[in-house]
């Protein structure tokens, strides 16, 4: 029988941005997160479970950036969606 293979959690400085009214707003939080690297469409792209409790609004960012094993990522949010587990997956698209 095969086990599921999980990615270990990563403690990330996680900066984001969201679109309001009164224009983008600038975020960052530490959070744990699970990271797996993707291809996009032939386009580098991560998805990114982010562990609860989920930082303020983080469901409504278009885009994020952050360091990961002392490389820089950032991108844009193409999709995300609610985890069973609380969590929120980010599929985002790298720059």
């Amino acid at each position: 029988m095969k086990m599921p293979c999980r990615a270990p959690n990563a403690r990330l400085q996680l900066d984001y941005v969201r679109d309001t009214l009164f224009g983008p707003v600038a975020l960052s939080v530490e959070c744990q997160a699970q990271l797996a690297a993707l291809n996009l469409q032939g386009r580098p792209a991560l998805q990114v479970h982010i562990c609860p409790p989920l930082p303020d609004k983080v469901d409504r960012a278009h885009s994020v950036a952050f360091i990961w094993d002392g490389r820089s990522y950032h991108g844009v949010v193409r999709d995300r969606g609610k985890c069973g587990d609380g969590g929120l997956n980010l599929l985002v698209e790298l720059q």
